[in-house]
């Protein structure tokens, strides 16, 4: 009985961390909404989601510290259950910067007029986004494939950061307003992060199947 309860209470993880990827995904769709879209109407709700993220990292945390204390597991077991409380804690990091960003594009647009940059920084969130997307399938098809190839992806995401900080801290730059260009400075210093944690999330997919991160 101890074997089909130890798996029920896997696959109840799993289905908990594809709910709360789920829902990080959605608080970095709102954030996109404030920045590009100059929705600041969702940023009451980005806040919202952003403390259920909270809540079931903290719930996730404790259910897989508990199993691991209760079954003491082997194996891929293990190696999953070790590798969740990181994939959560990068989930929750991901819905941080999300809301971090968001709380910077509600500054940015109290000003008449936003760099001219802002075409670059809508093609790097759109990036992000792409890479969070596909950690989150590498994690729930467990496919290694595609887990590897995110570190890949995630040098353009890399470029775009070291291309948008030159031009923003540009002497060309100098004629806009200091303010505007700091806040963008944020923006895509948390855009980098999001692929950074991406770029984890897909190492240590790899790790659960393979036992190694690449």
């Amino acid at each position: 009985m101890v074997a089909p309860f130890f798996e029920r209470q896997l696959q109840r993880l799993r289905t908990d961390l594809l709910r709360l990827g789920a829902l990080v995904e959605t608080t970095c769709q709102l954030s996109y909404g404030v920045l590009i879209e100059g929705n600041l109407t969702a940023i009451d709700l980005l806040l919202r989601r952003e403390q259920e993220v909270d809540r079931q990292y903290h719930q996730l945390t404790q259910d897989a510290i508990e199993i691991l204390t209760l079954h003491a597991p082997v194996a891929k077991d293990l190696r999953f259950l070790a590798s969740l409380l990181h994939l959560s804690r990068d989930l929750e990091r991901i819905s941080d910067y999300a809301v971090e960003i968001a709380t910077a594009a509600q500054r940015l647009f109290a000003y008449p007029a936003t760099p001219a940059v802002l075409a670059e920084v809508k093609a790097m969130f759109e990036r992000s986004l792409l890479l969070v997307s596909e950690s989150l399938s590498a994690v729930a098809d467990l496919d290694v494939e595609l887990a590897a190839a995110i570190a890949l992806h995630d040098d353009a995401v890399d470029a775009d950061y070291r291309r948008i900080y030159s031009r923003l801290c540009s002497p060309l730059a100098e004629a806009e307003l200091v303010e505007p260009r700091l806040l963008l400075l944020v923006v895509i210093r948390n855009l980098e992060r999001m692929g950074d944690h991406a770029t984890k999330i897909g190492e240590r997919v790899c790790f659960i199947v393979n036992g190694y991160p690449h």
